[in-house]
């Protein structure tokens, strides 16, 4: 059976995981981000190889922490300050955002390459 337009757009294809973070003493939600969000970080970094990609993993992280409703726990205006936690902590969030929203290192060397 063939889906119709208005079916695709009302199913929720979004979502979100719990992932425990004991350094923080708590559970965060990391959330998959829509096309658009995901299309808008994409430009956001293509072309950035010369240039660096200051607070990469921040930046792409502030768009996937959530609360249980889905709902960003980090604003824009925060970025600097997610930026400043632990590499030790944020490395792990990171990878897992990245596979939560089905993208590979080789999509992120990509990005950086263009």
């Amino acid at each position: 059976m063939a889906l119709t337009a208005e079916q695709i757009i009302a199913a929720n294809d979004l979502g979100m995981v719990k992932v425990t973070v004991k350094e923080w003493g708590g559970d965060v939600y990391l959330r998959v981000m829509t096309v658009g969000e995901r299309d808008s970080w994409e430009r956001e970094w293509i072309g950035k190889r010369e240039t660096g990609i200051e607070n990469f993993r921040a930046k792409y992280l502030a768009r996937c922490l959530c609360d249980e409703a889905g709902n960003r726990l980090f604003t824009d205006d925060q970025i600097d300050l997610l930026a400043k936690k632990s590499a030790r902590t944020i490395s792990p969030l990171f990878d897992k955002a990245l596979e939560v929203n089905s993208m590979s290192d080789k999509d992120v060397e990509e990005l950086a390459k263009n």
